[in-house]
């Protein structure tokens, strides 16, 4: 779980780099929060007690750090929904493609953080 990792140390230095493009840039936090809700699911499929809330959490801090308006929160916990309903559909249980999927969604998650101006912590 390197990438994952890695993800992790960025997200709290990289969300208060300003974007030129706002609504981009807004679409890109609503896309990182659908990716924290699928980790949010998967990873505490795959391992209940160590990441509990974690991904969840993040979710917090994101919105903490970015301070948004009534309108744009709503995407964002939308977003944080929406993944986490998309995992729970597809997985009921901690298979080698349930692991293989928050592989893939931690390095969509790190690919959105270095678009919204993040350098990677590796």
């Amino acid at each position: 779980m390197k990438v994952v990792a890695s993800l992790i140390l960025v997200l709290a230095s990289s969300f208060l780099v300003v974007s030129p493009a706002a609504a981009s840039r807004s679409d890109d936090l609503v896309l990182l929060s659908t990716v924290f809700g699928e980790l949010h699911f998967v990873r505490r499929l795959c391992e209940p007690v160590r990441e509990q809330d974690y991904w969840r959490e993040r979710m917090k801090q994101l919105v903490a750090l970015e301070k948004p308006t009534a309108r744009e929160r709503r995407r964002l916990v939308e977003g944080f929904n929406k993944g986490y309903n998309n995992a729970q559909g597809q997985f009921s249980a901690c298979t080698a493609q349930a692991e293989l999927f928050s592989i893939n969604r931690a390095e969509r998650g790190e690919a959105i953080v270095l678009r919204l101006g993040g350098a990677p912590s590796r």
